[in-house]
């Protein structure tokens, strides 16, 4: 069984190097740092467009998004230049299902700027297109973008404003503006939301409620709640937040990760889409900012203990640990290449 390329990022401050390339081996669990790109400060999200071997970086800190080449044997990194977010706190990136655009979500705000991609280069063009709600802007915290599994429409959350918006996007631009898709209870902060592999789905989990919402996809972009769970023990008193959501490609299992009580719940994902709990387990660590499913393994990185800690996926879902711990800065973003 091959060795995996992982691409890490990681908080560094100005001078650092946020992006890292390692290699995890699926038959041991086994993770090893393979090298450390220089001049890639506060890399919190990372997208990869293997077509051009463009990796595309936040630099949180900076307000900045960046675009860097990819040598083929993944020696080093040509960097090819950063363009501003408009606001504090870029955290969320992806690219067009077309390679075309980027979208950025800036949480200093209620902003997504959305770049073009320059087709030769993969560089970052200047002067994006800019989607707001329609609030006060400074009010909310957009922390999650992506378009929709048939590219017709591009989805934010926003944190502050308690809501997920749609725009629809048709043949490479935007028509209108964002609309409301759905609203969460006021205070629950919804961060990340993913889309089921079926089209038929979408999950939503709130940084401050910690729930995870099932919801139906309906024509015009609207979500609709089938059913809304907790992530955390209804024994837990102390405080927590959520972080980040993943399902697995057969559909079945969806994963988040809480910080504060420092666990990986699992829900069970049934035929109408509902969710039930499945299993709730010790990350091994503190803060797990994020967490990346690999077939048969989990991984997931603590930011706080500064580690990555690999569990293993069973058949039918459930995590146990193995034991491997890697020791790595401030780990907050892990991507395959």
């Amino acid at each position: 069984m091959p060795k995996l390329n992982l691409l890490s990022g990681s908080y560094t401050g100005p001078n650092g190097e946020g992006l890292k390339l390692l290699s995890f081996d699926p038959a041991t669990g086994a993770i090893e740092l393979v090298r450390s790109y220089p001049g890639t400060p506060d890399v919190s999200w990372i997208a990869f467009a293997p077509a051009t071997r463009t990796v595309y970086v936040t630099n949180e800190m900076a307000e900045q998004a960046g675009a860097f080449s990819l040598a083929t044997d993944n020696s080093s990194v040509t960097p090819l230049g950063y363009q501003s977010t408009g606001a504090k706190y870029p955290c969320y990136l992806r690219i067009s299902p077309k390679g075309t655009k980027l979208a950025v979500a800036n949480y200093g705000d209620d902003s997504t700027p959305v770049f073009s991609i320059d087709a030769a280069t993969g560089a970052l063009k200047a002067d994006p297109t800019v989607l707001r709600s329609a609030h006060a802007h400074d009010k909310g915290h957009a922390h999650w973008t992506q378009w929709s599994p048939e590219a017709d429409r591009l989805y934010t959350v926003d944190l502050g404003h308690d809501e997920v918006r749609s725009v629809r996007y048709e043949a490479g631009n935007f028509v209108g503006g964002p609309e409301t898709a759905f609203s969460t209870p006021k205070g629950a902060g919804p961060r990340h939301l993913a889309f089921h592999p079926n089209g038929k789905f979408a999950y939503l989990f709130t940084e401050y409620a910690e729930t995870v919402t099932a919801l139906a996809r309906e024509p015009g972009g609207k979500l609709t709640e089938l059913n809304t769970l907790s992530a955390l023990p209804a024994d837990f008193k102390g405080e927590s937040t959520g972080a980040h959501i993943q399902i697995n490609a057969a559909g079945t299992v969806l994963y988040v990760s809480n910080r504060g009580h420092n666990s990986i719940t699992a829900f069970a994902i049934a035929a109408d889409g509902r969710i039930s709990l499945k299993q709730n387990i010790d990350c091994g660590g503190n803060w797990p900012r994020f967490f990346l499913l690999l077939d048969k393994h989990l991984i997931v990185a603590n930011q706080e203990s500064e580690d990555l800690v690999v569990f293993d996926v069973a058949a039918d879902g459930t995590l146990s640990a193995t034991g491997t711990v890697f020791k790595l800065q401030k780990p907050v973003a892990l991507l395959q290449i």
